[in-house]
């Protein structure tokens, strides 16, 4: 039980707003199609993000410490921007995703923005790790919300099958850019930063290592099996469901299978969806941008820390998080931002991951813990399979 927390919290706010969109609109254009891109993500998911409890566990520093004290401020100061700019958008996705949950049920945008500032500022001001993994942990519990949707949405088994294909034909033809897209919502630049981060945090050694690494295929498996149920329900709603009527403007903003789901009764299960992915993914990058630039900055860094013991830090929390919140309000065509995010997220993630094999393939750093060689080769051509895909991701979202 102690290693729990750290895999599971990020791999659950993985399948944030912008992912359940994202998830959402490839079951509306794709059906089922998407399902099996969806799954074959677990083991890429899996693999690096135990890179990330492995440093943790080894050096007791962060992603952002360690590319420092290896390569130097300034690749670190690279990194950590990128992952920067990437958590801005998140942010505005996220208020979007919540505001728009809540506009299901009937509250205001301002209103629900302003709650989830205040839930935010609640979680990170705990006053100690362990409570803030607590209250994550039950916000966790939100996103099963999906799978009960997926059920809902009363999915025919025989069109489910049949549309399974790693080659299907019938399919929009920008398929590919929503494959890219799907590992973009799957791997996130912030979860390196997070889950390595977090494991300092909560102390753990290298004796935690076999429970981390079972907590974390156990994550990256209710991960990718909540974006199969959202792709699942939105497919099956498009096969199904009545269409939403012009009048059902307060889904408007929802890919098609999902407003047609939510027209015909399951609303409130998208709103606790949305709302509960929006507030968790919301304090797991802030957190991860907080931890990031306190790392590169030398700040003290802890939820352990009292505000007053680490002033930089929580402030940090909350630099993009306030503008973002004033930008979602402003945000117009939410479903396209969301999807062009995730397409770049695959681009932008090739350079942490970069860096993270590199780190786990230094003998000096992990000693008996390394890569061998074997598995730094496939690393690597994993690294470089995610940026050609992420790139012609781009070009085809693009064009």
């Amino acid at each position: 039980m102690r290693v729990i927390g750290p895999a599971w919290i990020v791999m659950l706010a993985d399948v944030d707003a912008p992912s359940v969109i994202t998830a959402g609109q490839g079951g509306t254009d794709s059906g089922y199609a998407l399902l099996l891109p969806v799954f074959a993500v677990v083991p890429i998911l899996f693999v690096v993000q135990e890179m990330t409890a492995r440093l943790a566990l080894a050096t007791g520093k962060g992603h952002a410490e360690l590319v420092m004290d290896r390569y130097g401020a300034r690749w670190a100061a690279v990194s950590v921007l990128g992952m920067a700019v990437i958590n801005f958008v998140a942010y505005v996705a996220e208020f979007a995703g919540i505001a728009l949950g809540a506009r299901i049920v009937g509250i205001s945008e301002p209103v629900a923005i302003l709650c989830a500032l205040a839930i935010h500022a609640a979680m990170v001001l705990t006053g100690g790790y362990t409570w803030f993994e607590r209250f994550a942990l039950l916000l966790s519990l939100a996103l099963f919300s999906f799978v009960v949707l997926a059920v809902a949405g009363r999915p025919d088994l025989g069109h489910l099958v049949s549309d399974l294909s790693p080659f299907p034909a019938d399919v929009p033809h920008d398929y590919f850019a929503l494959v890219v897209a799907m590992i973009g919502a799957s791997i996130m630049p912030w979860m390196l930063f997070y889950q390595q981060s977090a494991s300092v945090d909560k102390k753990l050694k290298r004796e935690d290592l076999k429970g981390t690494r079972v907590e974390t295929l156990v994550g990256a498996i209710a991960s990718q099996a909540l974006m199969a149920a959202i792709v699942i329900a939105a497919a099956a709603a498009m096969k199904s469901a009545p269409a939403v009527p012009s009048s059902a403007t307060n889904l408007a903003e929802l890919p098609e299978g999902l407003a047609r789901l939510a027209n015909s009764g399951p609303g409130w299960l998208i709103a606790v969806g949305l709302i509960g992915s929006g507030l968790l993914a919301l304090v797991v990058v802030s957190l991860s941008a907080a931890w990031g630039v306190g790392e590169l900055m030398g700040w003290p860094r802890s939820l352990n820390l009292k505000p007053s013991q680490a002033r930089h830090f929580y402030a940090m929390m909350f630099v993009e998080v306030v503008p973002a919140a004033l930008v979602a309000l402003l945000s117009r065509d939410l479903v396209r931002l969301c999807i062009g995010a995730m397409v770049f997220n695959v681009v932008a993630l090739a350079l942490p991951l970069a860096f993270l094999v590199r780190l786990t393939s230094d003998a000096e750093l992990l000693g008996d813990l390394v890569n061998t060689r074997r598995r730094t080769w496939i690393l690597w051509a994993v690294t470089a399979g995610l940026l050609i895909c992420g790139l012609y991701g781009m070009f085809q979202y693009l064009t």
